[in-house]
């Protein structure tokens, strides 16, 4: 039985919220995607899952009361997205479908071609009306010749949420050995723009942030890494996510580069502007909240993982945690933040190497107090 449980961290001192079951994973939404249902009581939880193939239930999570409701059996974790009217989004291979979180309905939004399939993690627009998808393409034997090189392409679209028209917005084609396109995410205010990668080792892509209008279908690079005289990359980049607003991504320079600061940036959405936020720690991924007050960002350390909380004012830290880490998908902490922006979420691994997700109320401790 999936039940909360709480414990104090031993390096802060501070109250942590669990919610797991004994000798089973559990975890969260991947942290581009709210996991949260909109009164910020309750939470979508992976659970059950099966460690190699990542599949289990996915299940309605009353933090106050411990009530478990199942909202579907044997589905793939980080495929889902929880929208602001409390639907939750799903992928299923070519098909895009939606559960309504409190009644459970189901209904498909949208199918592909059967040699299409869709890949998470999904993205949403703030009022719910437009979803940020990308999908895999193989391409059929008898397509034009230019095409005969590759077996598939890499499509970045948009779906409708409610009539469940699909968009093909680009096809970025990105060559050997690193041709995925990936982590499509529509801006949150503005459906004629997504942001997608150049997926691929982050010390060999020159060019991992790029946006792309839906209305034209113009791509550009968001980001210009740094290169040496040689041509050689110095700056390794990835794990972005939209700011609320729309106004930026911000993303990480991973502490193995060799251009220094490295840490949380910010670009904003026209890529005329970057800033450096912080680097007091190894950051791995970062969430932003939804006021934008704060950043939550993991580290990839051996064995644990801290977990920072940042004032994006201020570009003050403070660390909120640390606790073991799995180190393997779906185990990353992948921090996020609830509707109301005072809970960060998390996953962690117990003593037995289960994974647990986590949740501290930051409201009492930090707001009013300075970071």
């Amino acid at each position: 039985m999936l039940k909360s449980t709480s414990f104090t961290d031993k390096c802060t001192g501070l109250p942590i919220l669990t919610i797991g079951r004994e000798g089973r994973d559990t975890a969260h939404n991947y942290f581009t995607a709210m996991t949260w249902l909109s009164n910020s009581r309750h939470v979508i939880v992976h659970t059950d899952m099966d460690r190699e193939t990542w599949t289990g239930n996915i299940v309605r999570f009353d933090t106050e009361t411990g009530d478990v409701q199942v909202l579907g059996e044997g589905l793939t974790w980080g495929s889902g997205v929880v929208s602001c009217d409390d639907i939750l989004y799903l992928l299923d291979k070519n098909e895009l479908y939606a559960i309504d979180a409190w009644g459970g309905e189901r209904r498909t939004i949208c199918k592909l071609e059967e040699h299409c399939t869709f890949f998470g993690p999904l993205s949403i627009t703030n009022d719910g009306k437009v979803l940020g998808v990308y999908w895999k393409e193989e391409l059929l034997p008898s397509e034009d010749a230019a095409s005969e090189s590759r077996e598939a392409d890499w499509v970045i679209g948009t779906v409708n949420s409610t009539s469940g028209e699909v968009r093909e917005t680009a096809r970025p084609r990105f060559d050997e050995p690193y041709p995925v396109a990936n982590h499509a995410m529509i801006n949150p205010v503005d459906p004629g723009q997504m942001f997608f990668s150049h997926e691929g080792a982050t010390e060999q892509i020159p060019d991992r942030l790029w946006v792309v209008d839906t209305r034209t279908g113009d791509m550009r690079n968001l980001f210009t890494q740094k290169l040496e005289e040689s041509g050689r990359l110095v700056e390794y980049v990835g794990h972005e996510m939209w700011a609320f607003d729309g106004s930026g991504l911000y993303f990480l320079k991973y502490p193995h580069s060799p251009d220094k600061p490295t840490g949380v940036y910010f670009v904003d959405r026209r890529g005329e502007q970057h800033e450096f936020i912080n680097g007091d720690y190894r950051y791995w991924h970062v969430g932003i909240s939804p006021d934008g007050r704060y950043a939550v960002a993991d580290t990839q350390e051996l064995g644990i993982s801290k977990i920072v909380l940042i004032n994006t004012a201020t570009k003050q830290s403070e660390l909120l945690c640390e606790l073991p880490c799995r180190g393997m998908h779906p185990g990353h902490p992948h921090p996020s933040f609830s509707p109301d922006s005072r809970k960060v979420t998390f996953t962690f691994s117990d003593e037995h190497d289960r994974l647990h997700v986590g949740i501290m109320d930051i409201s009492s401790h930090y707001i009013g107090k300075g970071l």
